[in-house]
């Protein structure tokens, strides 16, 4: 796949912070086990550390009384609710803030953006905005911001589109950014939980233009990024289980994977985390400073700090991952209809994450989506191209085939919260998976996504080790192919023996980064890392894991590398072993790749 970098997201998120700041008031296994990768019973490497604030006791908490619980009593209206026109009449929407006091005395602040027309008498689905990390919600001031129907606007927020055609929304300002106060908890459920929970209680209680269904609130959910994670949480924790759509996009699985996958700590992402939050671009807790800090200087995240991760995630809840004190219960999800969306260049929150959370969620019992697309959290390692907002369509950032993110988005939610009929039938015409094999947004459809899959032949290497080892590392070809278009798409398996040579220590450590390369026929040498996917491994022994997900078209002659190294730059800057008894580390094993063929373009 060509490695385009877009800058495009970056501009979507200034033109958001720009906006903000003009406020009017088959079974997929993430990873390792605790300390290395063997498979643990559930999925993921874990640890997080540092003392968590205050927090209610088990009764005031989200769902601590587990699935039967009786739900608190509606608040009384507060007054700051807008009622909608008498019967008979009409009046255009307005857009106004509201600010909540949350039960530790922080500010929650949020927009309620009404329809663009209220009838007296009718009623409207809800919907919910959570932007992404240090973003802020889009204010009364951006209701009417332009381009909210194109492609990669449902990530950044603004509402127009869905107010047009007869939906309200609330955007919410996450704790710690914009005018909700208090630290980045990072979606705690015992903190940002209570908080999403209380929103839509207050909505219920203040908002008389609201629709029912079996006694129910319609409500649905946008966002990406921190965007999404929010929609799983509140999924999880509300215990009026209101949530009826939700669209999470390129968001996480287990953020524990995400940051620390195969216990390597994600320092080009920790760098930036802990940068923004020194000087001031967000007010992460002091707990995940703390927790990243160590990584960055150590090269490993501590136990309680890998535990702190999972707990704030959807893991937590699909797995039932225990964790003693914890004061809200890791119980099931319940359904919930979810498309989930996420990039195929993305090296935060990757493929895997994606298919975690689509069969969590298929396994609650919701009708359930995965797409990918060519957009996600990137860093730079290629060429760049720059697209103005008009080119977003044409370029194919957000889409896969003929599938593009708002036209999904619409009908996503008109089908599930209006039940359109016209949308309904868009729907169920839907394929199960898009997997994006391009910059540009060509795909190809698949009923499942493929883990594990040819085996291929087995290779041997030395990888050089330490601060000096190059990140270009050591290349091997484990296939070539012997058609045009051939597709290898899904999430590749491996199995991996490091060991050290015969004067090195067998009890020592060792990282290893691996990765794999197209490359092209008749240009030797000229090795592209597919989807910039590239996964550590620790420790000495033999690991059986999952590489991270890609999705590639191959002419006839492209060859497939298996690249191993001891660096990697840019994800992994200062992350190598610091084990001096083992500078070289014998790596030998077979990688498994989800050949399928030659497929047809998406439609």
């Amino acid at each position: 796949m060509n490695r385009f970098r877009w800058t495009t997201w970056a501009l979507l998120v200034a033109a958001l912070l720009a906006l903000s700041a003009c406020k009017d008031d088959a079974s997929v296994n993430l990873g390792g086990a605790n300390g290395a990768d063997e498979p643990p019973a559930s999925t993921v490497d874990e640890e997080t550390g540092g003392d968590t604030p205050d927090t209610p006791d088990e009764s005031e908490t989200p769902d601590a009384g587990g699935d039967d619980a009786e739900p608190p009593p509606l608040p009384d209206p507060d007054g700051q609710g807008a009622p909608g026109p008498a019967e008979g009449e009409q009046r255009a929407g307005v857009s106004y803030d509201v600010t909540l006091t949350g039960f530790d005395g922080e500010t929650i602040a949020f927009t309620v953006h009404e329809p663009a027309t209220l009838v007296g008498g009718e009623t409207y689905p809800l919907l919910l905005f959570g932007h992404g990390f240090g973003a802020q919600r889009i204010p009364a001031l951006g209701r009417d911001t332009p381009l909210s129907d194109q492609p990669g606007a449902s990530i950044v927020g603004p509402p127009q589109a869905y107010l047009q055609v007869g939906y309200g929304e609330i955007s919410i300002d996450q704790r710690g950014f914009g005018q909700s106060t208090g630290s980045v908890r990072v979606l705690d459920p015992e903190i940002e939980g209570r908080y999403l929970v209380q929103i839509v209680d207050w909505a219920e209680a203040n908002l008389d233009w609201l629709a029912y269904r079996d006694d129910n609130l319609v409500l649905g959910a946008r966002g990406g990024s921190y965007g999404g994670g929010y929609q799983l949480l509140l999924n999880n924790v509300d215990p009026r289980k209101r949530l009826d759509a939700i669209i999470p996009q390129i968001t996480w699985y287990d953020l524990n994977y995400s940051l620390n996958v195969g216990n390597v700590p994600k320092s080009g992402y920790a760098t930036a985390l802990t940068g923004l939050s020194g000087t001031g671009g967000s007010f992460l807790d002091e707990q995940f400073v703390n927790a990243l800090l160590e990584g960055l200087a150590t090269g490993t995240i501590g136990d309680a700090a890998q535990q702190e991760f999972t707990y704030h995630s959807n893991r937590y809840f699909c797995e039932n991952v225990q964790q003693p004190d914890r004061e809200v219960a890791p119980d099931s999800p319940p359904p919930v209809d979810a498309l989930f969306l996420q990039g195929s260049f993305d090296v935060l929150f990757n493929m895997n994450e994606g298919l975690a959370n689509y069969q969590c969620m298929e396994d609650a019992g919701g009708d359930v989506r995965l797409y990918t697309y060519p957009v996600g959290h990137v860093l730079p390692s290629g060429g760049s191209i720059l697209l103005t907002p008009p080119d977003i369509r044409e370029a194919g950032l957000f889409q896969c085939g003929s599938l593009d993110e708002f036209t999904l988005s619409m009908n996503w939610f008109d089908a599930k919260l209006k039940q359109d009929p016209q949308a309904i039938a868009y729907v169920e015409n839907l394929p199960e998976h898009c997997l994006v094999t391009d910059g540009t947004g060509r795909g190809v459809v698949v009923d499942e996504i493929a883990v594990g899959g040819t085996p291929t032949p087995a290779f041997e290497m030395l990888v050089p080790q330490g601060a000096l080892a190059l990140p270009t590392g050591v290349a091997t070809t484990i296939y070539t192919a012997q058609e045009q278009g051939e597709v290898v798409a899904g999430i590749p398996t491996a199995n991996i023996t490091v060991e050290p040579p015969v004067l090195g220590d067998p009890d020592g450590d060792a990282i290893i980064f691996v990765a794999l390369a197209r490359g092209r026929a008749g240009q030797p040498g000229n090795l592209e890392i597919i989807d910039d996917q590239v996964r550590p491994v620790r420790g000495l022994g033999t690991f059986e894991i999952e590489l991270h997900g890609i999705a590639e078209r191959l002419d006839a002659g492209d060859e497939i590398q298996v690249i191993v190294s001891g660096t990697s730059l840019p994800q992994y800057p200062l992350e190598f072993s610091r084990d001096l008894a083992n500078a070289t580390v014998r790596v030998s094993g077979e990688i498994e790749l989800p050949l399928l063929g030659v497929l047809p373009e998406a439609p």
